[in-house]
């Protein structure tokens, strides 16, 4: 999720995100992209579900400890081709070189003070005897030097394998939204309480602002 180089176009990215968010939130509200259908939850063995679930809790746990480096004894040492994206990262990361440069880098990156992850509303699938696919949000959390802690909502995905010592990632995958929805859903958190009884004597008003506006022209 975090690295140095998460930090170095981070400023430039939040400029970007409004820049962007601006000219495309107006097609983004066109749109039904907020429509929340209902839930699918893939049959599954219990035991997949089971073991998948507590790979990814594991994955939060290993990111809260701290010790970054301790997140490649989750992924499948038999894999020739470990693949990893993250959201601040500009490619794929394919193989362990890549990989292990990420998770453990040579040197610790101190301006990084603190990462809290909560992983919410697993589910997974299972495409083969060995295989499983997980999908699941990241509710991430982070505070770096001299700033306030921040905190975002990542969809991620990933491919498990079986192993001797159970599921293991040999592919994982963080899936932002784009920068109009990802703009929109933070105007939407600026709404105070109370818009829900306001909006309902608003609608009143508004019949009575018309209602008096189509006398008046008669």
């Amino acid at each position: 999720m975090a690295h140095a180089d998460f930090f170095r176009p981070r400023r430039q990215w939040r400029l970007a995100l409004l820049a962007t968010g601006i000219l495309s939130c107006s097609t983004a509200l066109a749109g039904a992209h907020k429509a929340i259908g209902a839930r699918v939850e893939p049959v599954v063995p219990d035991e997949v579900r089971a073991g998948v679930t507590a790979i990814v809790e594991e994955t939060a746990n290993r990111w809260n400890s701290q010790d970054f480096a301790t997140l490649l004894g989750l992924w499948d040492p038999a894999e020739a081709y470990p693949t990893y994206l993250a959201e601040e990262q500009a490619e794929w990361f394919v193989g362990w070189d890549r990989l292990r440069a990420y998770l453990d880098p040579p040197r610790p990156v101190p301006v990084i003070e603190a990462i809290r992850m909560f992983a919410e509303d697993v589910r997974v699938k299972q495409i083969a005897p060995d295989l499983a696919v997980g999908i699941w949000n990241w509710h991430f959390e982070m505070k770096t030097i001299g700033s306030n802690p921040i905190g975002e909502d990542v969809r991620v995905s990933g491919v498990f394998r079986r192993t001797a010592d159970g599921w293991r990632y040999i592919h994982y995958a963080e899936s932002p939204k784009t920068a109009g929805v990802y703009l929109e859903d933070l105007m939407e958190k600026e709404v105070r309480p109370g818009w829900d009884e306001f909006f309902e004597e608003a609608k009143k008003r508004k019949r009575e602002v018309a209602k008096r506006k189509q006398e008046a022209a008669r």
